[in-house]
């Protein structure tokens, strides 16, 4: 049995404009995240270890690294 599709609501007055600001600071606040020295040593260890065991697929081959 067919489930029936709802319709999408529309965002309308105050409720449209509202969301429309919000998605504007929001898409100014893309990329920001900073990350602390202690894990971006951490990132790149557990890098090394995966390159050592041939876990990591871009690393697998070394013809396909770029360095």
């Amino acid at each position: 049995m067919a489930i029936p599709i709802r319709s999408v609501p529309v965002l309308e007055g105050e409720v449209a404009r509202r969301f429309l600001k919000e998605a504007k600071e929001n898409e100014k606040k893309r990329g920001t995240h900073r990350f602390s020295e202690e894990s971006i040593a951490s990132y790149r260890r557990i890098i090394e270890k995966a390159k050592e065991f041939g876990t990591l697929p871009l690393y697998a081959d070394s013809s396909n690294q770029c360095n």
